[in-house]
């Protein structure tokens, strides 16, 4: 079974040292998600039609790996990411 995830996020008003700081750090927080079985589908920095600044699609043969990394993902991101919404599916084979 796979799963596809859509997380949608809202950031933090930042500062432009803050935004580096970001870019730096999600450059390397990604080359971390094959260790969590998550795949990174796609990094859509707008929502367009909607509040939401950008979102992700990603995608997990085990839910259990998933959610111990959306724990991971988010004590990481936390310091920057206003809100979120995800949206869960089983994608059809």
């Amino acid at each position: 079974m796979m799963y596809t995830i859509i997380v949608l996020y809202k950031l933090k008003e930042l500062s432009a040292e803050q935004k580096e700081r970001t870019k730096e750090e999600w450059e390397k927080l990604r080359k971390e998600f094959g260790k969590y079985g998550v795949k990174l589908v796609s990094d859509n920095s707008h929502a367009f039609g909607t509040y939401w600044n950008g979102f992700l699609v990603l995608e997990a043969e085990n839910f259990d790996k998933y959610v111990e990394f959306w724990k991971w993902l988010k004590e990481k991101i936390r310091w920057y990411i206003e809100s979120t919404m995800t949206i869960i599916g089983v994608k059809r084979e």
